[in-house]
């Protein structure tokens, strides 16, 4: 360790000012032999807070010197607002296995740092900092070379101006936190959606500055929405190709008419909610298909008078 030790005093003793130009310096150190050392720096102090940050090193404060050389890096942060000198201490401690402290090690060694006022063309804005380096340190919610803009999450959208932070100018036409809403005085109809200042989005089926137009020639019925060029998407209880054709289930089979969804329109001589039913004949004969050679007979009106059941021709179940 006596190197170490040794070229860390000469440096104290001998090292004009650092340059401005200069912002680190190195020195390496190394543990010679198979003993164990420690060290532990007490102190890293700017004699001058006005000029200089307090210096920084590149490894933690307190360690285990290492058997293999290494670099220790002592930085000097120049505020840059203004020019001078400035003193800083660097007080560090190396201890043996027994925790024994070295004579050698230095104390309290000081050093001394040539700061100058920095310059940055343009200057720095929001609270910005120019830095030794001449460049812009920007605030939480700044960037930008002179930290002139201002950074709004979520992003401003539709042309909208972040101008502090989380803040955004709207352009005419939208609002919102972030300006994502657009404020339409034009009405979009059949389900379109305002996007942008007499504009609107139209759902498949519809066109137009306010989605009024239908792609499909002849207007879908019952309810029907056009869904495309003559494409119709039906509502329940229709179908065909403009959902005009009302649909019943089970079907009204050979003697009935679906007039309305589930609604059959029964021929004459037959009833029942699926018109399989016919006036006169038993439940085995009702049923009977079409075309059956067995008798089937139709009773006189006299007859149906005599067991009031009307002789109904367009009986709606």
């Amino acid at each position: 360790m006596a190197p170490f030790t040794h070229d860390f005093r000469k440096a104290q003793q001998r090292m004009p000012a650092i340059p401005v130009g200069i912002h680190a310096m190195n020195f390496t150190w190394q543990a010679t032999g198979r003993a164990e050392y420690y060290y532990e720096f007490l102190s890293l102090h700017s004699l001058d807070k006005g000029i200089m940050a307090d210096p920084t090193i590149n490894i933690p404060l307190l360690g285990t010197v290492p058997h293999k050389a290494s670099v220790v890096q002592v930085g000097f942060p120049c505020l840059g607002k203004q020019d001078g000198v400035a003193a800083f201490e660097v007080n560090v401690i190396i201890m043996n296995s027994e925790g024994n402290i070295i004579l050698q090690t230095p104390q309290n060694a000081i050093f001394f740092k040539t700061c100058q006022q920095a310059e940055c063309p343009g200057g720095c804005r929001n609270g910005g900092v120019c830095n030794e380096r001449h460049v812009c340190e920007c605030p939480d919610g700044f960037y930008g070379p002179h930290c002139e803009k201002a950074l709004c999450v979520p992003r401003c959208m539709n042309g909208g101006l972040c101008i502090t932070p989380g803040l955004c100018i709207c352009p005419p036409g939208f609002y919102g936190i972030n300006c994502d809403k657009a404020n339409c005085t034009t009405t979009c109809f059949n389900g379109g959606t305002c996007f942008y200042l007499g504009k609107c989005i139209c759902p498949s089926g519809y066109e137009g500055d306010q989605c009024e137009i239908s792609k499909c020639h002849q207007p879908c019925r019952n309810g029907g929405k056009c869904t495309g060029k003559n494409k119709c998407k039906c509502s329940k209880g229709y179908q065909g190709d403009l959902c005009s054709k009302p649909v019943c289930e089970p079907s009204c089979g050979l003697y009935g008419t679906c007039v309305e969804p589930n609604k059959c329109q029964c021929k004459e001589g037959w009833h029942g909610r699926h018109c399989n039913k016919r006036y006169g004949a038993s439940g085995l004969s009702a049923l009977r298909p079409a075309g059956s050679k067995h008798r089937q007979h139709t009773p006189s009106p006299k007859r149906a008078e005599e067991k009031h059941v009307p002789p109904e021709s367009n009986y709606i179940w």
